[in-house]
């Protein structure tokens, strides 16, 4: 005790400075520790958010998180430590959301839902009218027209959102839109069918072109006929305004010389006669009891032409058709005819077509008088004068509606036909 006590007030007399031993800090140590509070700063970003409610559209963009940067932070700290400095502030790093905005579903949505949704039933055919009838050509039976309101609310359900990599969509719903369509369908009648799928088609094709518009695509149910005393099968389709053959293609097996009384008989649908979605705003009327032909574009009369139709031997028959195709130079080989602007109306029988053409040409290069115009004169087909009949083929398209009403009068014995100009045996159309 007595030497410590020496040295100490030795110390006292002649003060001695000792430096402190740092130690640097282990950088291993350093991170680990940074790793394991990272949970407590790390905070994933947000990716954008997108839903319909009701018809209200809810969204929001993406929002950044952020992660802890342990290899900065580390060499922050011990420089830090090495310095004595007894706070530090920690490096974070953004992270971005995987999508930052609600699109391309917010610019659908907004467009899509803009305004309504209608979609337009037009069925221009007349049904359950006798077309061998003489209708006012004018003024012909109405089909059936209606529109059909979807409001915004009801639109949205036709619509979910799917996230991807690249963004948020909107992807159609297609069931959504086939239970509107169905409590659509029973106001139309039991006479009209609406095709659903393709319907369903037009709606989306509509959407996505920007407009809140489109047009049902009809149909026509088959019916059952009872045979009736003194009927025959080709006065059943042409009282029913269908082409023999069709009545036959729709039962199978028919003898068209043994029908009984009784006997039930399937009417095809008038879909067999116009396979393609018909012309908006345009027709064509044909009276035969006038030889008359009319021609409408959004019910104004645009031409009037007079025509020459089927003689009593081969009729044009009434009904409603449409056109089939054009030929600007069609060749009947069957009377060696030429029949310049030549549009198919209905097959008479399968693979030969009636239709619409210029007055014919005979191989002995002989043009049907235009005298005949207004008196029945073809093998079924309709003709049309030089000129009127390019007019009127440049004017029509592929799908038009034609209809046919009315009955032919006789051919004065002394008129001209085509059996004249190029007769053959059992000719039957053109």
């Amino acid at each position: 005790a007595t030497g410590l006590a020496r040295i100490a007030a030795a110390l006292r007399a002649d003060p001695v400075t000792v430096a402190p031993v740092i130690v640097p800090a282990d950088p291993a140590l350093v991170t680990a520790y940074l790793r394991s509070i990272a949970t407590l700063i790390d905070t994933p970003p947000v990716d954008a958010q997108f839903a319909l409610h009701g018809g209200n559209i809810v969204a929001a963009p993406g929002q950044p998180g952020q992660r802890l940067d342990v290899e900065t932070s580390t060499a922050r700290v011990l420089r830090a430590l090495a310095g004595g400095t007894p706070r530090v502030a920690l490096t974070t790093v953004a992270v971005p959301p995987t999508i930052a905005v609600p699109e391309p579903a917010l610019s659908q949505a907004q467009a899509w839902l803009a305004q309504p949704f209608t979609l337009v039933v037009d069925d221009p055919l007349i049904l359950n009218v006798d077309l061998t009838e003489n209708l006012p050509a004018d003024a012909p039976p109405a089909g059936y027209r209606a529109e059909f309101v979807a409001p915004p609310a009801r639109v949205a359900t036709w619509f979910e959102p799917r996230t991807a990599p690249d963004g948020i969509k909107l992807t159609f719903v297609g069931a959504a839109v086939r239970a509107w369509l169905a409590e659509i369908a029973p106001q139309m009648g039991a006479d009209r069918q609406l095709d659903v799928a393709t319907t369903v088609q037009n709606v989306l094709t509509a959407l996505y072109n920007g407009q809140h518009q489109a047009t049902a695509r009809v149909r026509h149910p088959a019916h059952v006929y009872v045979v009736q005393p003194g009927d025959t099968l080709s006065l059943i389709a042409y009282n029913h305004q269908i082409p023999l053959y069709q009545i036959k293609r729709a039962n199978p097996g028919i003898d068209p010389g043994a029908i009984d009384v009784g006997q039930e008989i399937v009417i095809p649908s008038l879909d067999v006669l116009l396979p393609y979605p018909l012309v908006p705003g345009k027709r064509i009327e044909i009276s035969l009891p006038e030889q008359t032909m009319r021609v409408f574009e959004n019910d104004t009369q645009i031409f009037t032409f007079t025509v020459s139709t089927g003689i009593s031997r081969t009729p044009t028959i009434p009904g409603q058709f449409q056109i089939l195709f054009k030929e600007e130079n069609a060749f009947a080989q069957r009377w060696s005819l030429d029949m310049p602007y030549f549009m198919g109306v209905y097959e008479e029988d399968e693979g030969f077509y009636n239709g619409i053409h210029e007055l014919p040409i005979t191989a002995y290069g002989t043009r049907l008088s235009r005298s005949v115009l207004g008196w029945p004169a073809s093998f079924g087909c309709i003709i049309v004068d030089e000129g009127d009949a390019k007019t009127l083929f440049d004017w029509a398209k592929v799908g038009t509606l034609v209809r046919i009403t009315g009955y032919a009068p006789g051919t004065p014995s002394w008129q001209q036909t085509l059996a004249d100009l190029a007769p053959i045996e059992g000719a039957g159309d053109e």
